[in-house]
């Protein structure tokens, strides 16, 4: 055998084992952010590699490339010889993150408003129809309800941003809302729900179709104020 064939052999079989890698590392960190943000994993928690193996059933090679990419977002911090931990929560990171959500949604809102076209308002109109459909199933207590407002919630807010076209501009929507929303789903174990928020979701919707480009980026900075300020009320530190 040539040793060109044989290097074309390795080379396509590096290439299939990276592509598997690359699966199960997608995998690995998709399960264990879904665990922080589900506080599967709480705040301020120790991990290892060893127990990621077990809990897991993955190698330790995708894992640790996962927890690479997790702690480059902010979810976990790296422990010299002893693994990592979840990143704790504080009102100082939570300040921050509301602060940098309003910059980055608030622009992509007006963009989207301003260049989107009509399957724009059209998915904003949509995502907000199903989402106020789960508000009345959560009000009615429906099994499953809960689970699946969460993600209506995150499509909703994805939507308000979706006609500025910029794949970096959702990429930190996306990591922002995730940092702000483990905050959130603090104060939603303990505060009473806020009819508030359901309003503001409304009227953010009415504001966008209206093409009113003003009020749909004041209601929509007021909103996510609000993670904020429930959080500092209700969620101890």
């Amino acid at each position: 055998m040539k040793l060109q064939d044989v290097s074309t052999k390795a080379g396509a079989e590096e290439s299939r084992k990276r592509r598997g890698y690359g699966t199960l590392t997608r995998t690995a960190h998709e399960l264990i952010r879904k665990s922080i943000l589900d506080e599967r994993l709480a705040a301020g928690e120790r991990i290892t590699i060893k127990q990621l193996q077990k809990d897991l059933g993955i190698g330790p090679t995708p894992i640790r490339e996962a927890l690479s990419q997790l702690s480059s977002e902010g979810f976990v911090v790296g422990e010299e010889h002893r693994g990592y931990r979840i990143t704790a929560l504080s009102l100082d990171s939570l300040r921050d993150v509301t602060d940098q959500r309003k910059l980055i949604e608030c622009e992509g809102l007006r963009r989207s408003i301003q260049f989107g076209d009509s399957s724009y308002f059209e998915n904003v109109a949509s995502s907000y129809s199903k989402l106020s459909a789960l508000d009345d199933a959560r009000r009615r207590s429906e099994g499953g309800a809960f689970e699946k407002w969460e993600a209506a919630h995150r499509e909703y807010h994805r939507a308000l941003i979706g006609g500025a076209n910029s794949e970096w501009l959702a990429r930190f929507q996306e990591l922002l809302f995730d940092h702000a929303d483990r905050y959130r789903r603090k104060s939603v174990e303990q505060a009473p729900p806020a009819d508030q928020i359901v309003k503001d979701h409304r009227m953010i919707m009415e504001s966008v179709l209206d093409h009113d480009v003003e009020m749909a980026s004041l209601l929509l900075a007021r909103h996510i104020e609000r993670v904020f300020t429930r959080a500092r009320e209700w969620v101890k530190f």
